[in-house]
């Protein structure tokens, strides 16, 4: 190894060691200062020692945006193919995550923190504004109507809401 990939490379395990990255993302930071041929063989060097591991990055990423930001699969799914995840990897990955913490119990804990924060919906309005964050948080609407048909259930539909609406 010659003195610019040893730079390199040392580059490479200093990002590595303040959080764990996809191939493709380490790789989008490294060619910014250097060219695609070296960086591609550092790489797949790390590769080799263990130190690079898509498969480890995509589960640990899924887990902690399934816990912390309460996202569904399909926004889990989006945000690990905008870091170069192979489809397939996603696949494997999220019936994990599931396994952990299904996708249902994660909806019914970000509608219970909505309600705790703004109060169960009494007219349709704040209702829609729930589901529409559920589906933002990438949850399938068939799902969050499922979880959601005890507030629709209480909502007075011919009741206006405090704007008029």
């Amino acid at each position: 190894m010659n003195s610019g990939e040893k730079k390199l490379y040392g580059r490479a395990l200093r990002f590595l060691a303040r959080k764990n990255h996809s191939r493709l993302e380490l790789r989008r930071k490294l060619v910014r200062s250097s060219p695609s041929e070296p960086v591609d063989k550092i790489l797949d060097l790390l590769e080799e020692k263990g130190f690079l591991n898509d498969q480890v990055f995509a589960l640990e990423r899924a887990l902690l945006v399934r816990e912390r930001r309460l996202w569904g699969n399909f926004r889990v799914s989006q945000d690990l193919k905008s870091l170069g995840i192979d489809a397939k990897m996603i696949d494997q990955v999220l019936g994990q995550v599931n396994q952990k913490k299904g996708e249902t119990e994660s909806l019914q804990e970000a509608i219970e923190l909505w309600v705790n924060r703004s109060g169960q919906p009494q007219t349709p309005r704040p209702l829609k504004k729930l589901y529409d964050r559920c589906i933002r948080l990438g949850y399938a609407p068939h799902l969050v109507r499922q979880q959601l048909a005890p507030y629709f259930d209480q909502i007075d539909w011919s009741r206006e809401d405090e704007n008029g609406r």
